[in-house]
């Protein structure tokens, strides 16, 4: 069970209320009386006093000025509070994720799934064809195990206790061009370890149908197969990290 403190420690950061808007429009109500009092004494009434207009207008100019940089220095601490806020929500998402990443692990592990390489596996009781199999990881929006390194390929050997198991490769496509269901890039050069001996042989499909589709050999050290996809083994849905 995960420790309470951690879920408390986990809870959402209350976000600091927005700033109103009525401080802003106060402020550049300020401005603009400062520059329309500009505007009016530019335009003196006579020569006489134009010179005091004048100076008028440099006092005017001042404090039009001076309430143009208290509004930029106030906008920047409303921009300020506002990156303060993005950096909550960005990091109750992020607590969230984990949150329901947790859970999630610790709901299927008791389940039979098992946990490798930041990846979740299930590993079937019951045989289906290459179809059913891929069929029944879809139905929990998975597919099929693709198989990336060497490590994973021992650990899924580890735990397949000595029964075939459909993995997700095939050449329904196209003959020889072998794909991973789940999107994953096939790696000849990378994979060519993990094939049993002699395989895949690509039996004659004018005869039996084809081998287009890839389990796991126990007679065979746990090494891939091609065999008709009617056959039934057991499988491997993975769930891969998010």
């Amino acid at each position: 069970m995960v420790d309470e403190d951690i879920y408390e420690n986990m809870q959402v950061t209350e976000a600091a209320p927005q700033p109103k808007d009525l401080w802003g429009q106060s402020k550049l109500q300020v401005v603009e009386e400062a520059v329309h009092k500009l505007q009016v004494s530019l335009q003196p009434d006579n020569a006489s006093d134009a010179s005091a207009k004048g100076s008028d207008s440099l006092q005017l100019l001042d404090e039009a000025q001076a309430g143009v940089r208290m509004l930029k220095d106030q906008l920047g601490n409303v921009s300020a509070a506002y990156g303060e806020i993005q950096i909550r929500l960005d990091i109750s998402a992020a607590r969230a994720a984990v949150q329901d990443g947790c859970c999630d692990v610790l709901t299927k592990l008791p389940r039979g799934w098992r946990f490798y390489g930041g990846n979740l596996y299930y590993f079937s009781k019951g045989t289906k064809s290459w179809d059913e199999a891929e069929q029944f990881c879809v139905s929990w929006n998975l597919h099929l195990t693709s198989v990336s390194s060497q490590a994973e390929q021992e650990f899924l050997s580890n735990e397949t206790q000595g029964k075939g198991h459909w993995i997700g490769l095939t050449d329904r496509e196209t003959e020889g061009s072998w794909r991973w269901v789940d999107g994953t890039e096939y790696r000849a050069d990378a994979s060519r370890g993990f094939w049993a001996q002699n395989e895949p042989n690509y039996y004659d499909p004018g005869t039996d149908g084809g081998e287009d589709c890839v389990h796991t050999e126990p007679t065979k050290r746990n090494l891939w197969n091609d065999a008709k996809c009617t056959l039934r083994f057991r499988w491997i849905c993975k769930q891969a990290h998010r």
